[in-house]
């Protein structure tokens, strides 16, 4: 880990037992969310499939992912063919679900950790599209990808490095991973030292980043959305002092 853990670095990489630990974090939250008890377990099965039917996204279940389309203004920065797209943690409900929303892929990649316990959630995006054979799915860590560099016009990964072991890594794998003319959409809470001394230990979030760690890894790319939100206007003003909220492409050897 790097950093003292009431000191003035953020975390940027932990050992492989504290990624685990967080890793058994997340998938026994998201078990027991999809768990439904009382009067909601009488009325989901009613509701739900009209409300998809009206295409209401939230529908097929969603973890902040319509919060960060909005922030990344519907994704209209995006080309409408997403040609080949790979979500890097996309979680049990991915963002790649909203990016494709009036867009077509060639291929989609859908790839977590987790991702072949997610797929067995009954009822949800991924698992409907992987069955129709629509999405493929990867289960290894950012930082043991298998993907050749430059194999992917689209990647995604939002909300993603406070949840990884090597934040570093994975952020440099990811833009490796873009084609040239290709598209890195990226998001990420933000958390400084005041941050840091105050919450020191998140058992699910092991990483914890601040925005100078992270503007050398997008040097490559050139920006075509970005925002920075402060304090007040991210998902958890207590711990994370400012979100991150990129979008850049990687210009073709011709456009350079």
């Amino acid at each position: 880990m790097t950093g003292p853990a009431h000191g003035g670095h953020s975390y940027r990489r932990v050992s492989a037992s504290r990624w685990r630990e967080a890793q058994d974090w997340e998938l026994d939250f998201w078990r027991k969310r999809i768990q439904r008890k009382g009067w909601r377990a009488a009325v989901t099965p009613f509701l739900v499939p009209p409300l998809r039917a009206l295409n209401w996204s939230r529908a097929w279940g969603d973890d902040w992912n319509e919060w960060w389309k909005a922030r990344f203004d519907s994704y209209s920065f995006l080309p409408r063919d997403l040609g080949d797209v790979v979500e890097f943690g996309c979680g049990p409900y991915t963002n790649v679900r909203l990016i494709l929303q009036g867009r077509q892929a060639r291929r989609v990649v859908c790839s977590d950790p987790l991702v072949k316990h997610y797929v067995d959630f009954p009822g949800r995006w991924l698992s409907r599209e992987v069955a129709r054979g629509r999405v493929e799915v990867d289960d290894h860590p950012l930082e043991e990808t298998p993907f050749e560099p430059e194999s992917f016009d689209t990647v995604v990964l939002v909300n993603v490095l406070d949840h990884v072991q090597d934040a570093d890594l994975c952020l440099a794998n990811a833009v490796a991973m873009v084609r040239p003319g290709g598209f890195l959409v990226f998001g990420q809470d933000l958390s400084s030292d005041d941050d840091l001394r105050r919450h020191p230990h998140d058992v699910g979030h092991p990483i914890r980043l601040r925005r100078e760690e992270l503007e050398p890894h997008l040097e490559s790319l050139r920006a075509v959305h970005r925002v920075d939100l402060p304090r007040g206007e991210g998902r958890d003003p207590r711990i994370h002092y400012g979100t991150l909220v990129y979008a850049g492409r990687k210009d073709s050897p011709q456009e350079s």
